[in-house]
């Protein structure tokens, strides 16, 4: 048999195949299109109510009447701020200690619940006892690729800082001390310090303040009372970032009085601007100032401030706000141009609680 029939074949099989179904059998698709609809009337017993295709709304009569004219309330996000607790904080020479207004058990499922959040994935205590936890060494500055090729090569590796928290009962209080140290692959720790002389380390203490605050306030916990307030000024968010709570309706007047009380200056000429010093003594891009002799107080010869890098947060002036909310007036103030907010914020608002 030659190609040709073969492929003529083949052909006419395929078609076959295909045409099959509608040849030898019959198409029922749109036997619908035939069909009539029945309907069965429902016999109803007698008395009965007759049936009515109405919508039913529970407690219709319990719903306000909306005919009336309302004023329009604008709405507002949820507050991001919530309330602390009083937590006493005393800066001693070898640690930061915190004054707890709870039992020893509570305090230590704070701090180890502290401690997973900020540790991560993995285990972040190293050692416990009744009275101490130790935590594991925390890398706030991860290496990059090059940076830890480097330390392998020459087997000196970024010191990461571990910390140690005391417990000890005193009245019916819980006293926390705070110490840090750093560890170093391949080298001795160092001894346990003040987190004070170390900027992650004190960053630290500064958030396990403010959690221990939120943590101890019922309030902050059960939804149905989210509106209410404390007699401590400080609120906190998940940030670590504080505010301070002015009371309802504040006038500017009042506002005025409590910054000034607090050790805080408006800057004149400026909208919401504050410092912790007069208006004089703020240090800002321009000043002229001194050149010394770096280690030394000679002086050479006079410059220009370029930036503020060298300049504390005392001598600094921040922007404001008031930001009203439905649970009162705050005060926030913007410290996001700070290298360590959360320890500039707590800096600032520990004038309006001592």
């Amino acid at each position: 048999m030659s190609k040709l029939a073969l492929q003529i074949i083949g052909a006419g099989s395929m078609t076959l195949l295909l045409s099959g179904c509608s040849t030898f059998f019959t198409d029922h698709s749109d036997d619908y299109q035939k069909e009539k609809t029945t309907s069965t009337s429902i016999v109803m017993p007698d008395g009965s109510q007759p049936a009515k295709d109405i919508l039913v709304i529970p407690n219709e009569n319990n719903i306000a009447d909306l005919d009336g004219v309302t004023p329009y309330e604008t709405p507002r996000a949820p507050f991001i701020y919530y309330p602390m607790v009083a937590v006493g904080v005393v800066e001693r020479t070898e640690a930061i200690e915190f004054s707890v207004p709870a039992n020893i058990s509570q305090s230590k499922r704070i701090v180890s619940d502290f401690l997973t959040a900020l540790h991560g994935a993995g285990l972040p205590i190293a050692s416990q006892t009744e009275s101490q936890i130790v935590s594991v060494p925390f890398d706030f500055h991860p290496q990059g690729w090059w940076s830890s090729l480097w330390s392998n090569i020459t087997r000196v590796h970024p010191a990461n800082p571990a910390f140690s928290f005391d417990f000890s009962e005193a009245d019916d209080k819980t006293l926390v001390s705070v110490r840090f140290r750093d560890e170093q692959e391949g080298a001795e720790p160092s001894n346990w310090m003040s987190p004070v002389q170390n900027a992650d380390a004190y960053s630290v203490a500064v958030r396990l303040w403010g959690t221990i605050g939120r943590q101890l306030n019922q309030t902050s916990a059960y939804l149905s009372n989210r509106e209410s307030t404390t007699a401590f000024p400080v609120w906190v968010d998940h940030q670590g970032i504080f505010a301070i709570h002015l009371g309802v309706n504040s006038s500017p007047a009042e506002i005025e009085a409590k910054l000034n009380a607090a050790g805080m200056y408006l800057i004149p000429g400026e909208d919401n601007m504050l410092a912790p010093v007069p208006s004089e003594d703020v240090a800002r891009i321009g000043d002229v100032v001194d050149f010394n002799i770096p280690g030394s107080e000679q002086k050479l010869f006079n410059v220009y401030r370029r930036n503020l890098d060298d300049v504390s947060w005392e001598n600094r002036e921040y922007a404001y706000k008031i930001s009203r909310q439905k649970a009162g007036d705050f005060l926030v103030i913007d410290v996001s141009s700070m290298e360590f907010p959360e320890v500039t914020s707590f800096h600032l608002v520990q004038r309006f609680v001592n």
